[in-house]
């Protein structure tokens, strides 16, 4: 198999702006009594703003991350011990997984390598942090919502998850600088 030589990922995003309203109908019958009551919420483009915003993005990566270590899931045969020099492009299993975070601040690497690029979906209903840079949890992750950035030869020791309180579970990617 030959190796490529320019691997890049690819993402974008997208954001709307909303206001949420919430409106509800009934009767008052004669009598006094209400029929008829429901509730909705009605969402529509935010008017202060008035507009969506999005964009894409393409990082160019290393052609060499052959250790499972760069995603939050583990290829299956990682569990057995003689097969932990297996490397991802010649694997040929699917992939699965999350990892735990907690209120402790949790390094997604432990090693010092540049990273480029970095998506980090949280899973679970509780909010996560992220950090870049030390201990500076500035990223607010909400249940169900993700990131994806490039972040220009951050270290990969200085990028940490945690939750202010409880757990919650979340998915990742990193790739290091070429």
């Amino acid at each position: 198999m030959a190796e490529p030589e320019d691997r890049r990922v690819i993402y974008g995003t997208h954001v709307v702006p909303q206001v949420s309203d919430t409106r509800g109908n009934s009767e008052t019958r004669e009598e006094g009594s209400t029929v008829g009551t429901s509730t909705y919420t009605y969402y529509k483009l935010d008017d202060t703003v008035a507009k969506r915003f999005g964009g894409k993005g393409s990082v160019t990566i290393n052609t060499d991350q052959a250790v499972d270590g760069w995603v939050s899931f583990l290829s299956p045969v990682d569990n057995l011990w003689e097969a932990v020099d297996n490397v991802w492009n010649l694997d040929q299993t699917t992939w699965d997984g999350e990892r735990g975070v907690s209120t402790s601040a949790a390094v997604l690497r432990s090693d010092t390598v540049n990273i480029d690029f970095l998506y980090v979906k949280n899973l679970g209903s509780v909010e996560c942090q992220l950090a870049l840079e030390g201990d500076e949890f500035d990223i607010l992750i909400p249940g169900g919502a993700a990131v994806s950035m490039r972040v220009n030869s951050v270290s990969s020791a200085n990028i940490k998850v945690q939750t202010a309180s409880s757990t919650t579970t979340i998915e990742y990617v990193i790739a290091k600088t070429p």
